[in-house]
């Protein structure tokens, strides 16, 4: 694990300074896939217990993905709490029971100029998913949109969204909702389309399966990929509360 700023060892770094800003964290904001889930895609049991472990400590949990709203409320069941869904990349935000589409209108012109170009495409509430080997027709048709929409690539695949919306606004917006701080916030994602997170003023924790882009963002970059990241993150924070809780003690 590397903290910026220090050249000591990953353990001894993060408790002379990482460990001191991840113990007042009282959020995760985690994107999904490769993220919580290992590369693999798969969600493990040991990430899910350690997201569990996580909110039973206090610490409100947010995934934010580019995947739709109905997938993701289907996957947070797996939790035992998950306190807000950010989906479709930062365009649909889920709270209490309150769902917000931003800029919903946009994101429809945005479709239709896609179908009226043929190119390959699928409809969720906001955004348009861009189906595989399509995306340099995706390139060519937004140039005609290049005032309201932008393309964003996410591993091997992209979507189409209005341009004022990326994973740091529906983030912002969760927060807001929450009644929370991005200075107590930690975010951790691995692809292109997490970069926008790691603009905001939050503690930036990369995986080692992460984009080259993120671990030069990053506050943090941790040598495990994917789900085996959250779980160590999850330590790391705890433990600096512990520590901290000791030292008030003694």
């Amino acid at each position: 694990m590397t903290v910026k700023g220090r050249s000591e060892t990953a353990r001894g770094l993060s408790r002379a300074g990482g460990l001191e800003r991840l113990a007042s964290v009282n959020v995760i904001a985690t994107d999904y896939d490769r993220t919580l889930t290992g590369t693999d895609l798969v969600l493990s049991p040991r990430t899910i217990e350690a997201v569990d472990r996580a909110s039973s400590n206090g610490i409100s949990v947010i995934i934010v993905s580019g995947r739709g709203l109905r997938f993701m409320t289907r996957m947070s069941l797996m939790f035992r709490r998950v306190d807000a869904l950010v989906a479709e990349n930062g365009a649909v935000v889920a709270f209490d029971g309150e769902i917000r589409r931003l800029s919903h209108r946009t994101g429809e012109m945005i479709a239709e100029t896609l179908a009226e170009k043929g190119v390959g495409f699928t409809k969720g509430e906001v955004i348009s998913y861009i189906a595989k080997g399509h995306l340099n027709e995706a390139e060519e048709a937004i140039k005609g949109m290049g005032d309201y929409a932008k393309l964003v690539r996410n591993i091997d695949s992209g979507m189409v969204l209005p341009l004022d919306v990326d994973k740091d606004r529906g983030l912002t917006v969760a927060l807001e909702l929450m009644g929370k701080s991005e200075i107590r916030t930690v975010v951790v994602g691995d692809g292109e389309n997490d970069i926008s997170l790691f603009t905001m003023n939050t503690l930036k924790v990369a995986l080692s399966n992460s984009v080259e882009q993120l671990k030069e963002l990053a506050d943090i970059v941790l040598d495990s990929p994917g789900g085996q990241g959250i779980v160590e993150i999850v330590d790391m924070i705890l433990s600096g509360r512990s520590d901290r809780q000791l030292s008030k003690e003694k």
